[in-house]
């Protein structure tokens, strides 16, 4: 069965659900009561976890928080692909001023993830790239020459190539340097990629070399070498953690210190999640930063704050804000194996999201079910700043990702071994009210019309599960994550009063667009109109541009690598060399075969010369000759008429 086929049996399995549950609803209000197994699952979790967080925090005393004074090694890592100018500058100037210890050695790998040009933006971002790092190259408008520059490299770089997750063969180019902002300073790595394969393939790339470089491991790659001779050159030692951000998310200045405290707090903790805020500094009180602002604070401090301090089970760490260790739990082969997997035709449609939307999630997952005794927490207390939508395209289609990322690794985190049983009851109530959303929303109409018309003792009781969540959210700026009353309760009015039509409005276009595999507008690019505009559905790597041999060695060309020149040319120069020499050789006989005519022609020269003088002899003696005869003539002429005047 096709992707599309597949997309067509879900829409019609949830229409044909949906409508059964709807109708029975409608004709059968009065037995509400029947349908409270579907209509309360969410409500009965949230209000379970806000129950337990408030008995915790009452009798539970909260652990003091750990000074750290140890030093650490740590690399941040900033997968880039086609975010602005100004964006990347923040990024980087924000990680540059980072609280350390003293002690700390720290280090950037950036890795742009192809050369694109963001739609409606000038600078592609190997040209921002390259313009931060202020690299020396040619002037086309791309983000890793706009890195370049900012990042003030100089040098040409390494070009060295890896296997991808298709099999194919990709090449990037390797820079480094150190970053400058204002007093501070940072080593980095930049990473060109010649191709787009997506952030996945950057981060399986990124972990793997930092864990062969921890292990010592030696292989035939060029490129891990050289990169293990990077990194000892820098830390000497392993390298303890890796600290992920979005190329558009800006770190708060402790961010990178709570990281670290909150993963030291325990040493079966493999990884930590901060806190995501909004960046409200444009806009600050337009309903898309109130809506956002709230649903983010509300998620993080009740669903992701009961993971952690309950269950200890943090089923996503957000990318843009992050800390893993490089160990074989987060960064071995095995999981990455699991991890980069390519999906063939023959696996089903939830297989191919997977592979393509909340990679995040899908590597915790992963770990946490072959990994059972590993630990992922969270900590409020380090805090990042990102950009939202600020459009509704941009939005369904972040939520599009979200939505169906999420549902798909709860679906795989409920027939996973290794995952406790709360986990497992939690995710398959997520993927229910996921499913019936449009019958949940009918149904709760229904239930507050009838709650208004004809209350009941019964619905006053059950109506206490939902307005506990509602109690919890109100507290959260007041005990769990301290912030504006006024801003916060502001934002959480427009997030109450709006979350069931949108999240109504993102259910249909998630699963409307349930086989478009790729990013959607969230990451949309200027595209080039000679390029191929052929579209496969079907095929998960939309976002993967396999090349062709001819483009890889016009690129190869265009580097001057000079491992090529040294191995590939040493024949032609060799051809050359016995050319030039024949060519000597034709030009010594030709010089000669000249001179002998120049030779033979002074020669002929010379003896005509001399025959001219013979004949300009012989013609005055005969001259002379005739003249002496002329003479004589002429006397005996005179003679004779002398006689003849004496005869008269």
């Amino acid at each position: 069965m096709t992707i599309r086929q597949q997309k067509y049996l879900i829409i019609f399995l949830l229409i044909i659900v949906n409508s059964a549950l709807s109708t029975l609803f409608i004709y059968f209000t009065h037995h509400w009561y029947a349908f409270l197994c579907i209509l309360a699952l969410d409500s009965f979790v949230i209000s379970s976890s806000s129950i337990l967080l408030f008995l915790q925090r009452m009798f539970f005393k909260k652990e003091n928080k750990n000074i750290r004074i140890d030093p650490k090694n740590y690399l941040y890592v900033v997968p880039c692909y086609n975010e602005s100018e100004e964006e990347l500058k923040n990024t980087l100037n924000s990680l540059t001023l980072q609280r350390t210890v003293s002690g700390d050695k720290r280090m950037l790998f950036i890795v742009c993830d192809g050369t694109v040009k963001g739609k409606h933006k000038k600078p592609k971002n190997d040209l921002i790239l390259q313009n931060i790092l202020d690299i020396n190259q040619e002037s086309h408008i791309t983000t890793d020459l706009i890195l370049k520059k900012l990042l003030n490299v100089q040098d040409l770089g390494e070009v060295y190539e890896y296997k991808t997750w298709d099999g194919n063969i990709n090449y990037i180019k390797i820079y480094k340097g150190t970053y400058k902002y204002l007093v501070e300073s940072i080593d980095f790595v930049l990473c060109i990629k010649q191709n787009n394969y997506g952030k996945r393939d950057s981060l399986v790339l990124v972990r793997k070399l930092c864990y062969g470089y921890n292990i010592g491991r030696e292989d035939d790659s060029v490129l891990s070498m050289d990169i293990n001779y990077i990194f000892y050159e820098k830390y000497k030692k392993t390298i303890d953690y890796i600290i992920g951000i979005d190329a558009d998310t800006i770190f708060d200045y402790n961010c990178s210190y709570e990281l670290i405290n909150g993963l030291e707090s325990n040493p079966m903790n493999m990884g930590c999640v901060g806190y995501v805020d909004i960046n409200t500094t444009r806009h600050k009180y337009s309903p898309w930063i109130l809506y956002q602002y709230a649903e983010y604070a509300f998620a993080q401090c009740l669903k992701r704050y009961a993971q952690s301090n309950i269950t200890h089970k943090v089923s996503c760490l957000s990318g843009c804000n992050q800390i893993l260790r490089v160990v074989e739990e987060t960064c071995g082969d095995k999981i990455l194996d699991k991890f980069y997997y390519l999906p063939n035709e023959n696996d089903n449609i939830f297989t191919h999201i997977r592979s393509y939307a909340s990679e995040d999630r899908n590597h915790v997952c992963l770990m946490l079910s072959m990994y059972p005794y590993v630990r992922s927490v969270q900590t409020l207390d380090a805090i990042c700043y990102t950009n939202v939508p600020m459009d509704w395209s941009v939005f369904l289609s972040q939520r599009r990702r979200w939505n169906l990322g999420a549902n798909s690794n709860d679906m795989m985190l409920v027939h996973l071994p290794g995952i406790n049983i709360f986990e497992k009851i939690s995710a398959l109530i997520n993927v229910i009210t996921f499913a019936t959303s449009p019958f949940i929303f009918i149904a709760t109409i229904y239930f507050i019309k009838t709650i208004i018309t004809s209350p009941s003792m019964l619905m006053l009781y059950l109506s206490v599960i939902i307005i506990i969540p509602f109690l919890y959210a109100l507290s959260i700026p007041i005990f769990i994550k301290k912030q504006s009353y006024t801003y916060y309760y502001l934002a959480w009015f427009t997030f109450f009063t709006m979350c069931s039509i949108v999240n109504l409005l993102t259910y249909f276009y998630s699963i409307i667009h349930i086989d478009v595999m790729k990013w959607g507008k969230t990451r949309s690019i200027e595209k080039d109109k000679e390029k191929n505009k052929e579209k496969n559905k079907n095929n998960t790597m939309i976002l993967i541009n396999n090349k062709l041999e001819l483009e890889q060695k016009s690129y190869l060309e265009e580097e001057n690598i000079e491992e090529d020149i040294e191995k590939g040319n040493e024949k032609e120069i060799e051809e050359k060399e016995i050319e030039e020499k024949e060519i000597e050789e034709k030009e010594i006989e030709e010089k000669e075969i000249e001179e002998k005519k120049i030779e033979e022609k002074e020669i002929e020269e010379y003896n005509d010369e001399e025959d001219i003088e013979k004949g300009t002899v012989e013609e005055y003696n005969d001259e002379e000759i005739g003249e002496e005869i002329d003479e004589e003539l002429t006397e005996y002429g005179f003679i004779q008429e002398r006689e003849r005047e004496t005869d008269v």
